[in-house]
């Protein structure tokens, strides 16, 4: 027989189910790429191609908003075409990455131009020409010859000090608005015990002593609306903007939901979970446009040619991310401070491409989860719960779809090396329960490599009571951080490299397996 909760909570995914849906036909974006070409009076061709606008009115804002500053490169020039564009082709996608180009180029910000003749020597002395009279956006232009690398380097534009602001008031705004929603969650907890608290007897995965607030995800959720709104204020008043993070935020609602409504009642199954992600990875191509469109293996490059392949790998994905890091939260500061890290490096490569909607996410999840770290690391007064480790999931999940879809010259293994640890653990914990364990694959257990770093390293050394319980749990996160920390570093140096990237997550992957059997040897305290 059902409980009220039970009987409750299907009611509200439905309704869920239904509003998310109704935002996402209302809000149905697809990004386009402004994309202008000139004809010199000496038949060069030059074709100008940008990185994309959330939607076709953005797109014809730059557009008309370029003219002007494109003219100044070649002032005898006349456009022959002007385009937003849905798709990029394959050599359209080459020239928006660092690969060399059979012909010349020239890196604008957010962008480039391509030089096209018959005779080559015609080709090279417009780029060269362009590069000693003009500018872009306040940045000195460089011309690359035919076949040569060209690296993407941070643009210092009229607007970047601006950025920096907006930015760092995002970051601030975040960072206070999560702290103060965990403070209120915290402080008024009697309110709310009855629904909202984790009880030390729920499962094996349990390591804490006192009942603790689960639902830490509703102040992550809300510092992301507050940043929200700050980008909305920047963007008011310095056009053109866009609804981006809106999109974004709108995308997340659904597994937000699935796993909030999980805290509350304790009823939501993995599989109503896993749908609830897959709905908001759809929502988010639907909205935002990205898919996974590489992974610098030629075979599956090939398939995901078939844009119903893409979509499908890129919903499983993000799908599998999201419980990927509901799986390792389990201790104090584990989750928040090991994605703390790997937001931190996606916004770092962000800036290095000049990808401002990335960036300003990233900006403001860092201090989303800076502020939710002061309450729940050490001290475990609050845990962000499902719903904040699924939003967690799928906020870093899309970030790095959206990394790799808006910058061909970012290396798809930088995204997975940086969700390296969370996705392996899913995988291994399937694989060990199915073949060692011969138990289901969704079966929960205290195996886990963090739980064995408590189990093996730590319960041993300090008296199992309230206070210490507490402070023993605190102390697996930094076994976590470590590693992912080193690891981000590197990611951080090669992250347009596949050839570094792709052999050092194979280690990775190898000297966890060899850590994780090292610690069942172990004998338990």
């Amino acid at each position: 027989m059902l409980s009220s909760k039970s009987k409750l909570s299907y009611p509200i995914l439905v309704i869920s189910f239904i509003v998310t849906g109704l935002l996402a036909l209302y809000f149905k974006p697809v990004p386009y790429y402004p994309s202008i070409e000139f004809t010199s009076a000496n038949n060069v061709q030059i074709k100008h191609l940008f990185k994309a606008a959330i939607n076709k009115e953005a797109c014809k804002l730059s557009l008309a908003s370029l003219d002007e500053d494109l003219f100044a490169t070649c002032p005898s020039c006349r456009i022959t075409k002007q385009a937003c564009l849905s798709q990029l082709s394959t050599e359209q996608q080459v020239l928006l990455s660092e690969a060399p180009a059979p012909f010349p180029t020239i890196r604008l910000h957010d962008g480039v131009a391509s030089y096209h003749a018959a005779d080559q020597r015609l080709a090279i002395s417009a780029c060269l020409y362009a590069q000693a009279h003009s500018t872009n956006f306040g940045h000195q232009l460089e011309c690359t010859p035919s076949l040569m690398p060209r690296p993407i380097t941070p643009a210092m534009d009229d607007n970047f000090w601006q950025d920096m602001l907006e930015m760092d008031l995002m970051f601030v705004v975040a960072a206070i608005a999560s702290w103060f929603i965990c403070y209120l969650i915290i402080r008024y907890e009697n309110l709310h015990a009855h629904f909202s608290h984790d009880h030390t007897d729920a499962g094996p995965q349990k390591f804490h002593s006192l009942p603790t607030p689960r639902v830490g995800g509703i102040a992550l959720l809300a510092a992301l609306l507050a940043a929200a709104a700050v980008e909305t204020i920047f963007h008011s008043i310095s056009p053109p903007g866009s609804n981006s993070f809106s999109y974004f935020i709108i995308a997340s609602l659904p597994v937000f939901f699935g796993g909030i409504i999980e805290d509350v009642t304790k009823n939501v199954g993995v599989a109503q979970r896993l749908l609830f992600s897959m709905l908001s990875a759809s929502i988010a191509i639907w909205l935002l446009g990205a898919v996974i469109n590489s992974v610098d293996i030629a075979s599956i490059d090939h398939a995901l040619l078939w844009l119903p392949f893409a979509i499908a790998l890129t919903i499983f994905a993000i799908s599998g991310a999201c419980n990927a890091v509901n799986i390792i939260d389990g201790y104090n500061g584990l989750a928040s401070g090991y994605a703390a890290i790997a937001v931190a490096v996606i916004a770092y490569i962000a800036f290095l491409v000049n990808d401002h909607l990335v960036a300003i996410i990233s900006f403001a999840t860092l201090g989303s989860l800076l502020g939710f770290l002061r309450w729940n690391w050490p001290h475990g007064k609050i845990f962000m719960g499902d719903g904040g480790a699924y939003l967690l999931g799928f906020t870093l999940a899309e970030l790095a779809v959206l990394l790799i879809y808006r910058n061909p010259s970012v290396s798809p293994w930088a995204a997975f090396s940086l969700l390296a640890y969370p996705v392996f653990e899913t995988v291994f914990s399937m694989f060990r329960r199915k073949f060692i364990h011969k138990a289901k694959t969704g079966q929960p257990d205290a195996r886990h490599l963090h739980q064995l770093i408590f189990i093996k390293l730590l319960q041993g050394h300090l008296p199992i009571k309230s206070g210490q319980l507490t402070l023993t749990n605190s102390r697996v996160a930094p076994f976590i951080w470590l590693p992912t920390g080193l690891n981000a570093i590197l990611v951080a140096c090669f992250w347009n490299n596949t050839s570094i990237l792709l052999p050092l997550s194979i280690i990775g992957c190898a000297l966890y397996v060899l850590v994780y059997f090292k610690l069942v040897s172990l004998p338990d305290f």
